[in-house]
C-alpha cells in the first residue's frame, strides 16, 4: 500500500499547478490544456495502482481454490475468448481440458489494466466489480468524471467549441482527487481484510 501512495504522491503537485496557472497562460488555452492532463492523472492513477495490486497478488502465488470467483475470472482473462461464436463439441471439450488444467495451477494475473482509454463510470464500475470495491462510494463524483472524459475526448478530437473555465478545472480536479481517495481506501480495505481470499458463506 505504501508503494501505491509513494508512486502517486506527485499528483497533488500537478493538480496545484493546474489550479493556479503559474505562467499566466491564456485562460481559454489553459483550460483546454488542463483537461487532458487532469484526465491523464486520473487514468494513470487507476492503472498504476491496480497494476501494483495485481503484482502483489502474483507474489502471493494463489491458487483458484484460494480466491473468490471474480478473481479467478480476472486471472483467467483471455481464456474465455475461445468461447465466443459457435463452438463444435470438440472445441468445447478442448476448452474444458484447458480450463481444468488452468484451475490446477497458481493464478498468474496479467498486469495490463484495460480502461479502453476512456475511464468513465461504466469502466470504473467494471474495475470495481473485479476487486469487489464498493462502486456506490463513487456516486458523488461519477457525473463529473464522465463529463471530464467527454470534454477530454472532444478536445482530443479537435472540437474548438469546448472552452473549459477555471471553475470547470477546479470541479474536475476536486472530483478526480475525491475518486483517488476513495480508490486508495478501497485498495487498503481489500488488502487489510484479505478480500482476495475465498471466504465461505456462513
Amino acid at each position: 500500500m505504501a508503494e501505491i501512495y509513494e508512486t502517486n504522491s506527485w499528483r497533488d503537485g500537478e493538480f496545484a499547478k493546474f489550479r493556479v496557472n503559474p505562467h499566466q497562460v491564456d485562460p481559454v488555452l489553459w483550460g483546454r490544456m488542463c483537461v487532458p492532463m487532469i484526465y491523464a492523472n486520473w487514468e494513470g492513477f487507476v492503472v498504476s495502482s491496480l497494476k501494483m495490486l495485481l503484482k502483489h497478488l502474483n507474489k502471493l502465488e494463489l491458487t483458484p481454490l484460494q480466491i473468490p470467483t471474480r478473481l479467478v475470472v480476472v486471472g483467467l482473462g483471455d481464456t474465455y475468448r475461445s468461447l465466443s461464436g459457435k463452438q463444435s463439441f470438440e472445441q468445447r471439450c478442448e476448452f474444458t481440458d484447458k480450463f481444468n488444467e488452468l484451475l490446477k495451477k497458481t493464478v498468474k494475473f496479467k498486469t495490463k489494466i484495460e480502461t479502453k482509454s476512456n475511464l468513465h463510470s461504466g469502466v470504473l464500475k467494471e474495475l470495481c466489480q473485479m476487486f469487489a470495491f464498493d462502486f456506490e462510494r463513487f456516486s458523488d463524483v461519477t457525473v463529473t468524471l464522465d463529463r471530464l472524459v467527454q470534454v477530454r475526448n472532444c478536445i482530443a478530437h479537435g472540437e474548438n467549441s469546448i472552452l473549459p473555465t477555471q471553475e470547470n478545472i477546479e470541479l474536475y480536479i476536486d472530483a478526480v482527487k475525491a475518486a483517488i481517495d476513495i480508490m486508495l481506501e478501497e485498495i487498503d480495505l481489500f488488502l487489510t481484510q484479505e478480500s482476495y481470499l475465498y471466504k465461505q458463506q456462513a
